[in-house]
């Protein structure tokens, strides 16, 4: 399946269980699925696992605490990324045939399925309805407005991020950082269009607010020419940048988009 695939039969989900208001009920569309959920203290790497008991017939999606957990948002997102594993159907007949494994940390796998599991669950979470509502007429959305749509969704604030960077109607960018090495990066149409595919892997420029970013508890923000991120390609534009750290994590969120960009 395509990404747009995957997201409309997460809308087609939404639609069947009538949960396109935030914050989603995901915990009622796994029971009213039969689907059993079961939480625990896991160890700090554990995310969550879905597994099919061929006995009893059952899904059951192991997850850690909502409750207790220092980032509950990380925890829906988990449960929704294992929900894309049931609701996917060639993820749901590799299930039934007995296979399962741990689902990794959002958005930094390299891996189809995992890829296909995070797209639903951000889509999931996240309403294209709620999504185009805030977005409006004007097609944009800046670092506050996304945090704002997290918190509403009770979503990651990457999660939220990514959602709306596909989405985006300019050329636009999200990325995240550690260390200052990017780990990971998402494009939008646009970016992708006029040759703006990514930056993984690439060390964040001196002088750029993802930088300042790292060392405040704040957002940063600024211009940046885009020859400082893109330093292989010829052509220059003027770009915006905004960084926020990542709750108490050495992550850094960065969103890049073009200042004055005319189709």
């Amino acid at each position: 399946m395509t990404d747009h695939e995957v997201e409309r039969l997460a809308d087609e989900v939404l639609s069947a269980f009538e949960e396109f208001a935030v914050p989603v009920d995901i915990e009622r569309i796994a029971k009213e699925e039969g689907i059993e959920l079961t939480d625990g203290e896991f160890d700090n790497d554990f995310n969550g696992r879905i597994e099919y008991l061929v006995e009893v017939g059952t899904f059951v999606i192991y997850h850690p605490s909502i409750d207790t957990n220092q980032y509950p948002s990380r925890v829906r997102f988990s449960i929704a990324h294992e929900l894309g594993h049931y609701f996917i159907p060639n993820h749901r007949e590799i299930l039934m045939k007995g296979c399962a494994h741990n689902s990794m940390e959002g958005f930094r796998h390299d891996d189809a399925i995992e890829r296909q599991a995070d797209t639903f669950a951000a889509a999931l979470l996240i309403p294209s309805t709620e999504l185009k509502e805030r977005m409006g007429k004007r097609g944009f959305l800046s670092l506050p407005q996304i945090l704002t749509l997290a918190n509403d969704c009770k979503a990651s604030i990457q999660a939220a991020a990514f959602r709306y960077t596909r989405s985006a109607r300019e050329p636009h960018l999200a990325l995240v950082s550690e260390e200052d090495k990017v780990l990971y990066c998402f494009s939008s149409e646009e970016a992708r269009a006029i040759g703006y595919w990514s930056v993984r892997n690439q060390t964040v420029p001196d002088g750029s607010a993802t930088r300042k970013a790292a060392n405040t508890s704040g957002m940063e923000e600024g211009k940046i020419e885009s020859q400082m991120w893109f330093p292989d390609r010829r052509d220059n534009a003027e770009l915006w940048e905004e960084a926020i750290r990542l709750g108490n994590s050495d992550k850094i969120l960065t969103l890049l988009s073009w200042v004055n960009y005319k189709v």
